[in-house]
């Protein structure tokens, strides 16, 4: 019996001295593990909460646009899309929600001529961190706009060079249509082939290139 409380005793100091050697390094670890799990979940509660609010500014926006059930929108309707976009913008930058309310703006100001604000709309989501899928998207569109608004040449370097994957053919579709602008009715033939290749190569066809096609070769004829 004494050889077995003397052995509880040695246990107690020893258990005491590593305490003394290691009770503050075991409780900091422990803290900064509570701190890192309690920080991990209130910011998976922020970034719910914000994707939440988020989505719900978002539906009230498409809720807007298609209120005139296809028809012409009502100056009101307009100024409430505006407003709701501009929120996500603002409020959301991050998240895909507010790329999307970016781009129906740039498609406002190009159905108004205004390019101007189109091109600063589409820049806007290229800066704001898109995925790979809306980044190729946006400087698809962003291209064309650049061309309308008179700058063919950086519109066509916009389009060359980019690992486009499934845009490829939408990429030289649009790479056609610009050398059409600058009169340049080889080059737009070769990417307008290019672009009928690569979709004949995903299982995909386009009315509108074969007409493209058929109206450079009966330019050529003529």
């Amino acid at each position: 019996m004494a050889e077995e409380f003397r052995t509880e005793e040695e246990q107690v100091e020893a258990l005491k001295r590593w305490w003394q050697e290691n009770g503050k390094s075991t409780i900091i670890a422990i803290v900064l593990a509570l701190a890192g799990s309690l920080g991990w979940q209130s910011w998976q509660q922020r970034t719910s909460d914000q994707a939440e609010a988020a989505s719900t500014v978002y539906q009230s926006m498409l809720d807007a646009i298609n209120v005139s059930g296809g028809g012409v929108a009502s100056a009101d309707q307009e100024v409430t899309v505006r407003h709701l976009a501009d929120t996500l913008k603002a409020d959301f930058s991050g998240t895909t929600y507010a790329h999307f309310a970016a781009l129906h703006l740039a498609k406002l100001a190009v159905n108004e001529e205004d390019l101007i604000t189109a091109e600063a709309e589409l820049r806007w989501v290229l800066n704001s961190g898109p995925d790979a899928d809306m980044q190729r998207v946006v400087q698809l569109r962003l291209a064309r706009v650049v061309a309308a608004a008179g700058d063919p040449d950086s519109a066509l370097a916009m389009l060359r060079g980019e690992k486009v994957g499934a845009y490829s053919a939408a990429y030289a579709e649009a790479e056609g249509d610009i050398q059409q602008q600058l009169g340049n009715v080889d080059a737009a033939l070769e990417a307008y082939q290019r672009a009928a290749a690569l979709q004949l190569e995903s299982g995909v066809t386009a009315p509108t290139l074969d007409l493209k096609l058929q109206a450079i070769a009966q330019s050529r004829e003529s």
